[in-house]
């Protein structure tokens, strides 16, 4: 079974995270306010829920005092260091297949946007739709997907591009700058960016040099798949909050509580069991894998007392932590 939750790899924050720390701001508060781990770069291996995403991206453009940062962060994204394209770059030998070889492989890294490209007639489009709208207008990731798309098909189609052929939709016109080129934007719904072009474009040669693009480090994590792996994914980032309640669970996977419990009993499960999986196995891990104090472990599954931890964590294992450290701890 799919993940029935929208998510996206924690990295690909990264481009907004290092922006905002460039031009001063403080990107850790911003992330510390959401929940979030505040290492920056942000990992690579955590999976979140599209909401986190969405409203960091839009909050990053308030405390940059920028409202074209997301189309400012998208023109410039290195697109040598993104997967997706590194791997499509190899591979293509049109400018089709560069478009449909991404599409592929985004999914790899998010389950909360579908890439397509469609053809009718004389114009194409290539674009994606968001699995789940965001409660709010998403204007500044519009304009990160926007100047994202644009520098891509431009680059890609060299001396045939021609802006003038080109038509952008988005949620929030009003977040992309004015340009010097011929290009036009529409507004579009919350549900997703387009753009359209030539066909004839498509079938143009994609000249790799135009990117020399290399494929990097092998990605280390799947993304999950099912209903369960993909609640456990969202909330693994935010175990050390002590107040991580149910109902506080649910709407950092952006759904009602209701409707989430319903499935999850139906797998069996609930959103408080996986809350006490998931500190079970973080505090285990810590316990055998580090020799950091019992206090501060139990920091980091959301209990400030360390009393209260050593009861919980003794009704999960069947040992207090001191034991369990004893027990399980490698030899070296």
């Amino acid at each position: 079974m799919k993940s029935h939750l929208p998510l996206i790899r924690l990295s690909a924050i990264n481009p907004f995270l290092l922006e905002l720390r460039r031009r001063g701001a403080n990107a850790e508060s911003l992330l510390r306010e959401l929940g979030l781990p505040t290492d920056i770069p942000a990992s690579h291996d955590l999976f979140v829920a599209s909401s986190a995403i969405y409203e960091l991206v839009e909050r990053a453009a308030e405390l940059a005092g920028d409202q074209f940062l997301g189309f400012a962060v998208g023109s410039a994204l290195d697109l040598r260091a993104w997967d997706p394209i590194a791997i499509a770059t190899e591979r293509a030998s049109s400018v089709g297949e560069l478009l449909t070889m991404f599409s592929v492989n985004a999914a790899e890294h998010s389950t909360a946007t579908r890439f397509y490209l469609s053809t009718d007639g004389e114009r194409s489009t290539f674009g994606f739709e968001r699995v789940k709208k965001p409660p709010f207008q998403p204007g500044q990731n519009d304009a990160f997907y926007m100047g994202f798309m644009f520098q891509l098909l431009k680059q890609a189609t060299r001396e045939h591009w021609d802006a003038a052929q080109v038509l952008f939709s988005v949620a929030d016109p009003e977040c992309i700058p004015g340009n010097s080129e011929a290009y036009r934007v529409s507004k579009g719904s919350r549900s997703g960016v387009k753009i359209t072009f030539p066909s004839q474009w498509l079938f143009e040669r994609f000249e790799k040099s135009q990117f020399h693009a290399s494929v990097g480090e092998e990605v280390s994590s799947e993304i999950p798949q099912s209903l369960v792996e993909s609640v456990r994914s969202a909330l693994r980032p935010h175990l050390h909050n002590g107040d991580l309640t149910a109902d506080k669970a649910a709407r950092i996977c952006g759904y009602d509580r209701r409707r989430l419990s319903r499935k999850l009993r139906e797998s069996g499960t609930t959103l408080s069991k996986e809350i006490a999986k998931l500190r079970a196995e973080k505090a285990s891990q810590d316990l055998a894998g580090t020799d950091h104090r019992v206090a501060d472990i139990a920091h980091t599954v959301g209990f400030t007392d360390p009393t209260v931890f050593s009861r919980a964590f003794k009704n999960w294992t069947g040992q207090s932590p001191q034991q369990y450290r004893r027990t399980h701890r490698s030899p070296s």
